[in-house]
C-alpha cells in the first residue's frame, strides 16, 4: 500500500512538472497585422512547435498599439515593422534586444487605369506619390500608427509634402486596419500603400493592382525582446527558443517556403 501511494505521488508530481513545462512553452505574441493576415503565422505555428516546442498565440495590432500592449506587458514577444518604432521601445527600457529575421517589399497599389495614364506612371513609390499629390488623386492612409502608416508618413516627410492638408478632398484616413483600408481604396478607386504580402493574401482585388515599388527601402520585420526586469512574467526561455530557430538554417528554409500567388511572400535575412 506504502509503495502505491508512494507511486500516486510520484505521478502526481511529474503531471504537474508537465503541465507547468506546457504552460511555460506557450507564448503570446504582440504583432502587426500583415503577418497574421497573409497566413504567415498560421503557417509558422506547427513548425515552430516541432522545432522548439513552443506554442504561439498572436495578438495582431497595429505597430503601434503592439508597443503599447508590450508598455503593459500584455505579451512575452513584439514581432513589428517599424524600425524607428521599435528602437523608441528598447530606448525605453521595457525591450531587450532587436533582431531583423525576415523582410518582403512596399508597394503602392491603384487602380489599374493608372497604369497606362501618363500622368502617374513609373515603378517607384515616391514618383508616385507626387504625382498623387499634384493631381490630387485620391489617396487612402491608414490612420492608425500601424507600421504601414508610419512608412507612409515617412515618404511623405521625405518628399515634403503635407496631404493632411486636403484631409476632407483626396486625402482620406479609414483608422482602420489593412484589409478595410484596401477594400475602401479599391471602391473608391484610390491608392494606397500595403506590402506584397499582405497583398497576395487580399481577396478583393477588384480593380486594383500594383503600381509601383519602393526601390530604397525593404519591408522588415524584427523580433524584439521584452526586458524581464519591466516584465516579470516575460517567458524569457521559451522565447529565446523562437529567436534560435529563426536564426538557424531550419528557420530560414521555413520562411523561404511560404508561399502567396506562387511567389515568395517573405525573405529570411
Amino acid at each position: 500500500m506504502k509503495n502505491i501511494l508512494s507511486r500516486i505521488l510520484f505521478l502526481s508530481v511529474f503531471v504537474t512538472l508537465s503541465s507547468s513545462n506546457v504552460l511555460a512553452d506557450n507564448i503570446i505574441i504582440q504583432s502587426s497585422t500583415s503577418l497574421k493576415n497573409s497566413g504567415f503565422y498560421r503557417y509558422l505555428a506547427p513548425i515552430l512547435q516541432h522545432y522548439t516546442g513552443v506554442e504561439i498565440r498572436v495578438v495582431a495590432v497595429g505597430t503601434g498599439q503592439a508597443i503599447k500592449n508590450m508598455k503593459n506587458c500584455d505579451g512575452d514577444v513584439l514581432i513589428t515593422h517599424a524600425k524607428k518604432a521599435e528602437i523608441e521601445f528598447l530606448k525605453t527600457g521595457y525591450g531587450l534586444k532587436r533582431f531583423e529575421f525576415m523582410y518582403n517589399n512596399w508597394v503602392i497599389v491603384g487602380p489599374r487605369k493608372a497604369k497606362t495614364e501618363k500622368d502617374i506612371r513609373g515603378h517607384e513609390i515616391r514618383e508616385i506619390m507626387e504625382k498623387i499629390y499634384d493631381k490630387k488623386e485620391k489617396f487612402i492612409s491608414r490612420g492608425d500608427n500601424s507600421g504601414t502608416h508610419m512608412k507612409e508618413l515617412s515618404l511623405w516627410k521625405e518628399l515634403a509634402l503635407v496631404p493632411e492638408e486636403f484631409s476632407k478632398t483626396w486625402y482620406l484616413e479609414t483608422g482602420s486596419g489593412q484589409g478595410a483600408t484596401l477594400m475602401i481604396a479599391n471602391e473608391l478607386g484610390a491608392f494606397t500603400i500595403t506590402d506584397t504580402a499582405t497583398w497576395y493574401s487580399f481577396k478583393n482585388k477588384g480593380d486594383s493592382e500594383i503600381v509601383g515599388y519602393d526601390n530604397n527601402d525593404l519591408n522588415t520585420y524584427a523580433v524584439t525582446t521584452v526586458n524581464p526586469k519591466k516584465c516579470k512574467n516575460v517567458k524569457t526561455s521559451a522565447v529565446e527558443k523562437i529567436v534560435t530557430f529563426l536564426k538557424s538554417d531550419n528557420g530560414k528554409r521555413a520562411i523561404s517556403k511560404f508561399r502567396l500567388n506562387n511567389a515568395n511572400a517573405f525573405f529570411p535575412i
